[in-house]
């Protein structure tokens, strides 16, 4: 992907953004005093907001769940982005155009991924074009899913002509037929290419970002394969993907109560028609991690909902097994299943939608189909089978790597077992699990040893930097009175720890008097530095006024002032004392040295 100009974020982009118009695009803010704005924070549930907004540093914070950031972290977070496409989007918000580095190949790998997504959108009209003027195509839709105008045409459905060629009215040039084969839309045999799809309704499949990037086509006859999608491309990756995601978050402003997924298309798209706003489907495959991870970005449920047959309950065990890996204490999966004559297109229109609702409402939770799932393989009345039931079951629980969880399975079997849950724990103590079983829970559960982290305003140093950070603006309207650039020198001279980040942003200050907060992220985002920064940005250790607001200029001046003393003291009386006991060897230059850090000293009031 091209890489956006540090440049332009920090200087072009943060400040053309009116951070509280941009994030008031998805929450309610309200002003809570002259500086602030105030919401519940949209990242984690909660009934007091706590979720601040403050224009001045073009930053949030939530006192929270502690997330924090500019523009760009907010709709990362969000809306689930990469950091290039959170740039493209703040940047369109802004009105800008985004800049790449030079020779770093941006404008056109750019031009190259916008023509893809164009490309792919044109396909996507043409096949909505050709489905108008195809009666067996607008038969299946209307006559065979009963689906309704408005569906067909807000689904964006299609029909891909009975024609191997057809795709030279959509290619404009020889250079567009190649992208085209990239995104498999075409077929190459080396002696000869030809459309990938032929004499199918084609159903668009749509990205987070409501951008099409793949299609799944269903033959009208008895031609194999039934469905056909497309393969994997440079803007496809279908464990990364589910089908209808970003219809369910427009409707539900990201944020769905639950998330259902069930097994096709179509079913989606029924459950569109009757009501259900918040369905999805994998994409030709079973449930993913990254699939899973992806719905628990917006929610804190996913219900899987299957066929309640033999494969059916397969598939949920394989969903379960999934899931085990990305399970917390504030996420929950459970797992409804319907009707053996039914699937969900089926059933809402055969009973309405309330009986699907009712199906999600009687869902079953993890701890409780874990238990009947593996309670089914055994005669429980058989004292014989009761121990390798004991065994799988323990086994299964050792690998879940969030304790909660954990303990809620414990008492589930507990009840089935009719045993007591304290016997049940030792004997889960004495589980072993296997050596590939153990590396994953210890990376899942967190149990492999991190460094520990320290408390940044532990030293003067890093006080005066989080203080540089934090008040970029009145640090440029004291920059000279303050002789900024001297105290660079006089740190570096006397070897204080931290001179050289001091230096990196007072010298940004310097070049860029009106640089906030969220600009400093921007410059170090991605590199070492970024979470010692942002860690500086939200230390809260500068006095506020008991409304929250800012204490004047010259107050905070003042403490600016007492932060340098501070810095500067210790190491400068010892630089100082050293150079006296040279003696009547010190050097011309030592002498000049020492006299300048006395100077110091007494600009200072440092004593």
């Amino acid at each position: 992907m091209p890489r956006i100009a540090v440049n332009f974020i920090r200087d072009r982009l943060i400040p053309a953004v009116n951070i509280e118009a941009f994030i008031g695009q998805y929450v309610t803010l309200k002003r809570q005093s002259s500086n602030n704005y105030t919401c519940c924070c949209p990242f984690h549930h909660e009934k007091t907001p706590s979720f601040v907004v403050t224009p001045s540093k073009q930053m949030f914070y939530c006192f929270g769940c502690k997330e924090h950031g500019n523009a760009i972290d907010f709709v990362m977070k969000f809306k689930n982005l990469s950091f290039v496409e959170a740039v493209e989007e703040v940047a369109q918000f802004a009105g800008l155009n985004v800049e790449y580095e030079q020779g770093s190949g941006g404008f056109e790998k750019a031009d190259t991924y916008k023509l893809y997504y164009e490309l792919m959108d044109r396909c996507a009209s043409y096949f909505v074009k050709c489905l108008n003027s195809s009666p067996e195509g607008k038969d299946y839709f209307i006559k065979k899913r009963e689906l309704s105008e408005d569906t067909i045409i807000k689904a964006r459905l299609g029909y891909a002509p009975d024609s191997w060629d057809y795709i030279h009215n959509i290619a404009k040039n020889t250079d567009e037929y190649k992208k085209l084969i990239e995104l498999g839309m075409v077929v190459d045999k080396g002696d000869r290419s030809y459309a990938m799809f032929r004499g199918r309704v084609m159903i668009p499949i749509i990205d987070g970002r409501g951008r099409v990037i793949s299609f799944g086509g269903r033959t009208l006859g008895d031609a194999k394969p039934k469905y056909l999608n497309t393969a994997e491309s440079p803007i496809f990756r279908k464990r990364h993907e589910l089908f209808g995601l970003y219809e369910t978050l427009q409707a539900n402003r990201n944020r769905p109560a639950r998330i259902v997924i069930v097994e096709g298309y179509m079913d989606v798209i029924a459950l569109r028609q009757f009501g259900c706003s918040f369905a999805v489907a994998s994409l030709g495959t079973a449930t993913t991690k990254e699939q899973m991870e992806l719905m628990f970005r917006y929610t804190k449920q996913v219900v899987c909902c299957y066929d309640g047959d033999f494969a059916g309950r397969n598939a949920a065990w394989h969903a379960l097994e999934t899931a085990t890996a990305v399970l917390k204490a504030d996420r929950e999966i459970r797992f409804a299943f319907l009707p053996p004559e039914h699937d969900p297109d089926s059933l809402v229109r055969a009973e309405g939608l309330s009986a699907f609702t009712r199906t999600l409402d009687a869902s079953v939770s993890y701890p409780e189909f874990l238990i009947k799932h593996i309670s089914d393989k055994y005669d429980l009345s058989d004292p014989g089978q009761r121990s390798p039931f004991l065994n799988e079951v323990l086994y299964f629980i050792r690998r879940i790597p969030e304790m909660t969880l954990q303990a809620v399975c414990v008492s589930e079997l507990a009840r089935k077992a009719g045993l007591e849950e304290e016997l049940l724990y030792e004997m889960l103590k004495s589980v072993r699990l296997n050596s590939r079983d153990e590396k994953e829970w210890e990376k899942e559960a967190g149990t492999v040893k991190k460094e520990g982290t320290v408390n940044l305003l532990t030293t003067p140093m890093r006080r005066l930097i989080a203080f540089i950070l934090q008040q970029p603006t009145l640090v440029s309207t004291v920059y000279e009175r303050f002789n900024l650039d001297k105290l660079q020198h006089l740190c570096k001279d006397a070897a204080i720890k931290g001179n050289v980040d001091l230096s990196l942003f007072l010298n940004l200050i310097k070049e860029k008097p009106d640089i906030t907060p969220a600009g400093f992220i921007e410059t170090v985002r991605g590199s070492v530095r970024e979470k010692y920064v942002r860690n500086l940005i939200e230390a809260e250790f500068i006095p506020k006024k008991a409304d929250g607001s800012e204490f004047s200029p010259e107050v905070r001046a003042d403490l600016f002032s007492k932060l340098i003393k501070e810095t500067l003291g210790m190491p400068l009386k010892q630089e100082i004392e050293r150079l006296r006991l040279r003696g009547d060897s010190i050097t011309k230059e030592e002498m000049e040295a020492m006299s300048l850090l006395n100077r110091m000293l007494t600009k200072h009031g440092i004593s």
